[in-house]
């Protein structure tokens, strides 16, 4: 699969609602972890854990965006 052909792919995943509804739930729960005051060291260290991940996703679908945008510059000079 080429660059824009994945990008495109990614845009369309992003702005699903249910991956946008599952990504918050997932945050939301993991961010409650540390709220909670009852949490150990490692359910806290967990939750860390995850809310890393999901921003690696995040990071990944940013970098094919503007893997897709370097691209596109290029084609046009």
């Amino acid at each position: 699969m080429n660059v824009k052909e994945k990008s495109a792919k990614i845009r369309t995943l992003q702005a699903d609602d249910t991956y946008q509804s599952v990504i918050t739930e997932i945050t939301n729960q993991q961010v409650a972890v540390f709220v909670n005051a009852d949490s150990t060291g490692e359910q806290r260290e967990e939750a860390h854990n995850i809310i890393c991940a999901l921003r690696k996703i995040e990071d990944y679908f940013d970098s094919v965006h503007t893997d897709e945008a370097m691209q596109n510059r290029k084609r046009k000079k």
